[in-house]
């Protein structure tokens, strides 16, 4: 009888881990994905793929046009799989827009506009805000034709969407509200701030670091309090942000080289693809001794095992 407890037990956890395997291993590949380890993240996503998971073959798929040429021509199959399994997210990429489709030769087709539209109109019902993010980008209407009216209309769509759960349509509020109303007026400005907020304090590092540009509205110290918690939150845009601002201070002091030079490496450390560079380009020797950049360095080190790069992406914002 203890013997065929035991093998019970053993095939509860077994079917167990096999219900759950695959979750498990798709969230890993898109974890990973969040750092930009595309290589990385694709044995995760390959296998969840081949097992049928429209999800995994979405993010398979994304993940092959990051790497080269040769994967990215491979990703067409796999968002046609996804497609014809429902995904909407995949639908997108094979709408007939030209330089995309014909460069990678995917198989695209005007017929997963408006399959996508209706499925992201289901969803939006039953309050997806991401599927109410795209609706605003891609549903057609009449109104296009009017700019007020299209403006005003995307306006409104973008909040619903960010009030939803949707944090990446703060970015587009802001960008909406930006490029058609005088963004100097503090009335303009107190509206983004209240958007930009709203996903700031759900966690959202992009909308904490576009909230620096209103210091004027928040305050400096609120505005740096964000910019910590989304350094803190792995989000490479933070740190570069408080270098960018802080390099343009005309008599530094001490403190200021001591904090440009870490704010910089930790960019560069979270997203070397996009900072590195900068930071390879720049010179402290001159405001910095060899072990004061050692100890920062270390500094650096330290923070990164607490911490891993988060780019934040999700279906709306990964170009």
């Amino acid at each position: 009888m203890k013997y065929k407890n035991i093998s019970c037990l053993s095939l509860a956890i077994s079917l167990f881990l096999t219900g759950t395997s695959s979750f498990a291993s798709t969230e890993d590949g898109i974890a990973l994905m969040q750092q930009e380890k595309w290589l990385e993240a694709l044995p995760y996503l390959e296998t969840e793929a081949n097992k049928g998971d429209e999800q995994a073959m979405y993010w398979l798929a994304r993940v092959k046009l990051s790497i080269n040429l040769f994967e990215g021509i491979q990703a067409g199959h796999w968002l046609e799989q996804a497609s014809e399994l429902g995904n909407p997210w995949a639908m997108e990429q094979l709408f007939e827009d030209g330089d995309r489709c014909d460069f990678f030769h995917f198989p695209c087709d005007a017929k997963w506009h408006d399959k996508a539209i209706e499925k992201w109109q289901q969803m939006a019902k039953n309050g997806d805000g991401k599927a109410m993010y795209m609706l605003a980008k891609h549903k057609d209407s009449w109104r296009k034709y009017v700019p007020y009216l299209a403006h005003n209309t995307r306006v409104k769509q973008y909040i619903r969407a960010l009030e939803m759960g949707a944090d990446s349509a703060s970015a587009a509020i802001f960008s909406e509200l930006y490029r058609h109303q005088d963004r100097h007026q503090p009335e303009v400005r107190q509206q983004i701030v209240k958007y930009l907020t709203i996903a700031a304090e759900r966690g959202y590092a992009p909308a904490m670091v576009d909230l620096y540009e209103f210091t004027d509205v928040i305050g400096n110290d609120l505005a740096l309090e964000y910019l910590q918690q989304a350094t803190e939150l792995g989000y490479a845009r933070a740190p570069f942000t408080l270098y960018y601002y802080l390099e343009e201070k005309e008599n530094k002091n001490h403190q200021d080289w001591k904090t440009l030079y870490k704010n910089i490496n930790l960019a560069g450390e979270l997203d070397a693809s996009k900072y590195r560079s900068v930071v390879n380009y720049l010179d402290f020797d001159e405001h910095l001794s060899a072990e004061e950049m050692a100890q920062i360095d270390q500094e650096v080190a330290e923070f990164l095992t607490q911490v891993k790069p988060n780019r934040f992406y999700d279906e709306t914002n990964l170009y």
